[in-house]
């Protein structure tokens, strides 16, 4: 597993739903398509970054020492500025694991639910979510930041995206795929980096984004 970038010098290192169709692990050269699998090998990949996030924290506290820090605690700042991205490993639903969104301002977040579409949120959730990762996309600006906020804003009303096999339509969004269209629609910035279905966990995986919060790992 790729390490992360770390945007502070002591941070260390997301509920999307599908419908029925069987689908490829877009991931990895291996491609599970029942249910179980695909759900084990998101929570596998969860793992491998929650230990070596704890493994980093350690070694930054106490250098050359093997024995790992196992508390889990809340690093670094969470994210309100416009355009930065939240994701929690918490929940699932069918075949996804965890949820995403954009932080369209300190208060505010957009968010893609399967009952509503997407819609605003409070930007809460270091209380709303047990382990949160807070993510900044590392090569864009505070306008393409701000511009990416702002299409998933006007994207408020728009039907849930159930085919997660389609993740380019623009007419509906699943949680992940709305994070991605909204980089990728202004300013070409592409978060999923392997194409095919946009999982929570590969924004974080992304070598686009950086990591600067963490929550519960």
């Amino acid at each position: 597993m790729k390490l992360k970038k770390y945007a502070l010098s002591l941070l260390v290192l997301g509920v999307c739903f599908s419908g029925s169709m069987n689908i490829s692990f877009a991931n990895e050269n291996s491609e599970p398509t029942d249910t179980k699998s695909i759900i084990q090998k998101q929570i596998s990949e969860f793992d491998k970054l929650d230990k070596q996030i704890r493994e980093d924290r350690y070694e930054t506290i106490n250098q050359g020492k093997k024995q790992l820090k196992s508390v889990q605690s809340e690093e670094g700042t969470y994210p309100t500025k416009t355009g930065s991205i939240l994701v929690t490993r918490d929940g699932f639903l069918d075949k996804l694991v965890g949820h995403a969104c954009i932080v369209y301002n300190s208060a505010t977040t957009v968010e893609s639910m399967p009952n509503t579409g997407v819609g605003t949120y409070a930007n809460d959730w270091n209380t709303r979510y047990n382990a949160v990762y807070g993510l900044e996309v590392n090569k864009a600006s505070t306008d393409q930041n701000e511009s990416a906020a702002s299409y998933a804003y006007e994207h408020i009303g728009n039907p849930y995206n159930w085919n997660f096999l389609n993740p380019d339509t623009t007419n509906s969004f699943y949680c992940s795929q709305l994070v991605y269209q909204s980089y990728k629609q202004t300013s070409g910035i592409n978060l999923n980096y392997n194409g095919g279905i946009i999982f929570p966990i590969d924004i974080v995986n992304s070598d686009l984004t950086d990591l600067v919060y963490t929550k519960g790992v």
